[in-house]
């Protein structure tokens, strides 16, 4: 009676090994795409977020004939209070009375999309400047203004005029 030996084949070590190392590059670069396509997703919403707010003050301006002033730290004071405009919250109504008459200019004031930043509203001679802090570095709107905007330097400005 013979026996037969049956020899199981399977992965050598080296194989693995080898399977493993080509799996964590490939996830790598995938994590990195993903990274840097939320940078340029959230930088995208910031201009945006920008614009409809130039789109509310440009409102306010016609009906006040001027820009609302700014609250030396950012704000911008364009919300009735009962006792005269006051520094509105990010995330909050656009609201005041031009003619007694409560107007709504934005519905709800943009707020940058990621935690611990800010956007950053100086009302100027002839106009104003909003400025917000961007995470793409290549971006070629990138220019860094020495405003901080949070965790980050504001580096993307948006005036009555356009991106500056």
């Amino acid at each position: 009676m013979k026996l037969m030996v049956i020899k199981s084949r399977g992965f050598t070590l080296m194989e693995l090994m080898i399977v493993v190392a080509i799996i964590m590059i490939l996830a790598a670069v995938g994590f990195s795409n993903y990274v840097f396509s939320l940078k340029k997703s959230h930088d995208a919403a910031r201009k945006s977020d920008l614009a409809t707010i130039a789109k509310g003050l440009e409102a306010f301006a016609n009906d006040f004939t001027d820009y609302p002033d700014d609250d030396d730290a950012g704000g911008i004071k364009a919300c009735d209070s009962g006792a005269g405009l006051v520094a509105c919250s990010w995330g909050d109504p656009m609201t005041a009375k031009p003619n007694g008459t409560v107007q709504t200019y934005l519905i709800k004031i943009p707020k940058d999309p990621v935690d611990g930043q800010y956007y950053y509203y100086i009302k100027t001679t002839d106009g104003f400047e909003l400025y917000a802090g961007l995470e793409n570095t290549s971006d070629p709107s990138y220019k860094l203004t020495g405003i901080s905007c949070g965790d980050l330097e504001c580096s993307y400005t948006l005036t009555q005029g356009g991106v500056k």
